[in-house]
């Protein structure tokens, strides 16, 4: 072993050598640690990311861990003025200190003469090699290394790397190394920067560690979305959160035109700009995307395409959508920072903007844009044409907020003129509950002269949807009055839930294939979205929870993929699903799916997904102990059922809040709930609705809980008789599995009659996999347990005992799921719309290949690869490649 020497390191490098703090809260997600982890045997490893995505603190992070291992650590920051005279003294100093090498001093003002180089880097890795300890050189900031000489001292070091010396650096750009020959023996590994942007769980995660375990999953979420998985965004917010009593209130007023985000924008972006490029940028931001060549129309900068590619490669604010430069997409938050700068802007010039962008658009035959431009810029007719050209296109597409937008805009007069929008927007406003504008179209089209047989069939079909979203099931038969299957898919949405609801769940199933396999021409998104719903309810009511998931999860990766993860469509099937899933006894995936998506539903949701999901959610606030939490849900949905005149959601509310306080033996509030249904109930001005079966239904349910707490037991019996006939009738076999519970718990059906009753539920909810059924419909009928095991009645009945213990255990309050987490998709399934082509591309681009790595490596054209990539970002509903690769792990389709 060689002698160590004590010396210093040179004071020229110190600061150089010396790494950063390291924050209190570590912002690297632990999956990032872990992959670190795994590639640290490797000679080389780069984290290649844009600005502010934490790269540095990553490696700080990292830098931690390996000393706490026993590795010895050298750091080194680059900096832009280095060259080889400053780089290679600065790097041998700092492995010199790390390790403990023996390199006197003076040696380093020999470094950069003639073979000097050589035999340091020679002398170092021989050193370190007799040393045998792990030796680890963390680089940072390696893309501000430009002399060649210093890229080659230290591809030179990773090349002839002993197996216990590890070079891991920073880089804004590939690194300047020949990889190849590594990469192809497994010797290199590359992070990019979607592997760097958070994922809700990150943010969940970071959060709870800097801000306490009592954040709750909506503000996360809402942060996240706000952020886009940015972690500068999240730490400048973190910071602001953590000054503040009132953290939600601060996501919620969370802008990038004031505070410290904006603070940022002006003092680490904008002031490192040019007084032109700050004028390109604000002018651009009227842009949904900014188009370098547009740009420069709005402008005048002719180099506006150079200005967004250095923003994109320094600030991580702006990206290019595709990869090629064509288009970019700035950050919601800079948006909203730019903005606040345009406002000062006079109005004759904002009006001009937007009709150059009009004119550029239209010329580019993006009409959608340019009518959006138009519009703004006063240019009435010529806007008005383009909008009725392509508002039907768009309730093709299903995009139907775009269609609701574009309808608050438009004056009255222009919507009574242009028959070729009232349709549209008709089916736009039902869709999105927004009953009185849907009335007002369809009186519009039904009373405009030599209206067509088969327009006021559109209208009345439209009709019946209103009275759907209203809960109005006998208006709802009144719109249609005869079946026809070539009328297509609109009208056997309509018969479907109407199946429902009137005891025919098998028949709303039967019209959906129907409308799948006959109906006149494709279906669109939102007539596929409301029959899947249907559909998936329709197995979810008769106690098929297992199937019910099945289709409201295919119908989730559908939604999310096309509208995007905070969109209605994707709120209402994951409203059904979270419901299914708790009976399955998946409760913490039950809660995450309805995470930041409750005001979606109570917006605009039908009747049914509102009432799944406030009842999964109070009924998973009152499991974890947070009985408060419990009933604001259930007031809430309470409080939607007056708004909406919906007298259904309403009981459901008062029928949950029964059985919440009737487990825990709270008879004089049980009572008083039951009061109020009956009050409504038997209301004798309460119009008829169709949905009069399903009131009474919860109502005897509600009697037969206040009986038994009564312990009258002949009362009770009663109630549940007549609650048996009416779930019967209804097809309701979830409810059936309810009446057969609370039936066992009648003393008067004698032990042995109510052993075999409480056998027959269990073996029928094992048979569904309803593992939830006893904790939510009756804990106490757990004292049944001993006498089946007595009577052999649990083996007669094939009731397992796995079943038995999963069942009982959730019947304790506050009880925890041994492995808790959200899976939204199984990853090993693919959404349908997603080709096997666009599913190779896709993986390449989480590898983060460029389009030219791309096409060489599936031995395709270029052009080929770009119209994949449109298609890609389309069906994932991604603005670029990297939220592509971020929407796909978030869908589960990719790891």
């Amino acid at each position: 072993m060689r002698n160590k020497t004590t010396e210093a390191i040179p004071y020229r490098f110190a600061l150089k050598t010396m790494p950063p703090h390291s924050a209190k809260q570590a912002l690297a997600p632990a999956r990032l640690l872990e992959r670190l982890r795994e590639t640290a045997e490797q000679p080389l490893v780069v984290v290649t990311s844009l600005a502010g995505f934490g790269k540095t603190s990553l490696l700080v992070q990292w830098r931690r861990e390996l000393l706490a291992t026993g590795a010895a650590v050298a750091w080194l920051t680059v900096d832009a003025s280095d060259d080889s005279a400053t780089f290679i003294p600065a790097l041998v100093a700092s492995i010199r200190v790390a390790v403990g090498l023996d390199v006197p001093a003076r040696a380093f003002d020999q470094l950069g003469q003639s073979g000097a180089d050589l035999w340091i880097a020679s002398e170092v890795l021989v050193q370190i090699h007799e040393l045998a300890r792990p030796t680890y050189v963390l680089i940072d900031d390696l893309h501000q290394l430009s002399d060649a000489h210093a890229v080659e001292f230290v591809y030179y070091l990773i090349r002839n790397a002993p197996p216990n010396f590890h070079v891991v650096a920073t880089s804004r750009a590939d690194p300047p190394f020949p990889v190849e020959e590594l990469n192809a023996h497994g010797l290199y590994t590359q992070f990019v920067t979607e592997d760097l942007r958070l994922r809700l769980d990150d943010t969940i995660g970071f959060l709870r560690r800097r801000l306490g375990e009592d954040i709750d999953i909506e503000t996360c979420a809402r942060l996240h979305e706000r952020t886009e998985g940015w972690p500068m965004a999240l730490q400048i917010a973190t910071a602001a959160m953590a000054r503040k009593s009132d953290v939600a209130g601060t996501v919620a007023g969370l802008s990038g035109a004031t505070g410290d985000i904006a603070r940022y924008f002006s003092q680490f972006v904008l002031e490192s700009l040019e007084p032109d490029a700050v004028a390109m940028l604000v002018r651009a931001s009227i842009l949904k995307t900014q188009h370098p060549e547009l740009c420069t129309a709005l402008s005048g900068v002719a180099d506006s395409g150079e200005i967004l590619s250095r923003l994109e490669q320094n600030t991580g604010l702006v990206t290019s959508v595709g990869g090629d430069g064509d288009n970019y997409r700035m950050h919601p938050l800079f948006i909203e920072y730019l903005h606040s700068l345009l406002d000062a802007l006079p109005a004759d010039e904002l009006r001009v903007l937007h009709a150059t962008a009009a004119e550029w658009f239209a010329a580019h035959n993006m009409l959608e844009q340019a009518a959006d431009h138009a519009f703004v810029a006063g240019m009435r007719t010529q806007a008005m044409d383009w909008i009725e050209k392509r508002l039907r296109h768009l309730g093709v597409q299903g995009r139907i907020v775009e269609v609701l937008a574009w309808l608050d805009r438009l004056p009255p007069e222009e919507i009574t003129r242009r028959e070729g929008i009232q349709l549209t927007a008709a089916w736009a406003c039902a869709l999105c509950y927004r009953p009185q504008d849907a009335e007002r179209l369809t009186d519009v089209i039904l009373a405009r002269p030599g209206v067509t047989p088969e327009i006021a069939l559109q209208a009345n079909i439209v009709r019946s949807a209103v009275a759907i979203h209203c809960d109005d099931y006998t208006r709802a038969r009144g719109c249609i009055e005869s079946y026809d299957p070539e009328l297509g898919p609109l009208y056997c949405n309509t018969l479907s839930f109407v199946a429902i609801h009137t005891g025919f769940p098998d028949r709303a199933r039967y019209y959906q294939q129907i409308s799948d396999g006959r109906g006149r021409g494709v279906r669109n998104f939102y007539d596929a979205m409301y029959g899947a719903f249907a559909v998936g309810l329709s197995y979810l009511i008769e106690g098929q929870a297992s199937e019910a998931a099945g289709v409201f999860r295919a119908a989730l990766e559908r939604a999310e993929a096309s509208t995007g993860w905070r969109s209605l469509p994707a709120a209402m099937q994951a409203a059904g699903l979270a419901a299914a899933c708790w009976e399955l006894g998946a409760e913490d995936e039950a809660r995450a799916l309805l995470a930041n998506r409750l005001d979606l539903i109570e917006q605009a949701a039908l009747p049914d997904a509102v009432m799944l999901a406030y009842l999964t959610l109070a009924r998973y606030e009152n499991q974890k102990g947070r009985e408060g939490k419990a009933f604001d849900a259930l007031n809430s949905l309470a409080a939607i059922g007056e708004l909406r005149g919906q007298p259904r959601l309403v009981v459901a509310s008062l029928g949950e809040q029964l059985r919440q306080h009737a487990i825990r033996n709270r008879v004089v509030s049980c009572r008083m709930l039951l009061g109020a249904i009956d009050e409504i109930v038997a209301g004798a001005d309460r119009p008829d609705r169709g949905l009069e079966a399903e009131l009474r239904l919860v109502r005897e349910i509600a009697a037969a809980r206040v009986a038994l707490l009564d312990f009258n037991d002949e009362v009770a019996a009663l109630a549940l008789e007549r609650a048996g006939g009416i779930a019967a009738r209804l097809r309701r076999g979830r409810d059936q599995l309810t009446v057969k519970l609370l039936a066992a718990c009648c003393e008067g059906s004698g032990d042995e009659g109510a052993a075999r009753l409480f056998a027959e539920a269990l073996s029928l909810a094992e048979s569904f996999r309803l593992v939830r059924v006893i904790a939510d419909d009756w804990p106490a009928a757990l004292e049944c347990l001993p006498e089946l095991d007595r009577s052999g009645l649990a083996r007669g009945a094939g009731i397992t005992p796995g079943f038995i213990e999963r069942a009982t255990e959730r019947c304790r309050f506050g009880w925890v799921p041994e492995a808790s987490g959200h899976k939204t998709a199984d990853s090993k399934n693919r959404p349908a719309q997603l080709s096997a082509r666009e599913m190779e591309i896709l993986g390449a681009l989480s590898l983060g290949r460029s389009n030219k790595e791309i096409a060489k490596m599936l031995d395709v054209g270029a052009e080929t690869i770009k119209w994949h990539m449109k298609n890609l970002l389309a069906k994932l509903n991604a603005a670029n490649r990297r939220h592509a690769v971020d929407r796909a792990r978030l869908l589960g389709i990719i790891e």
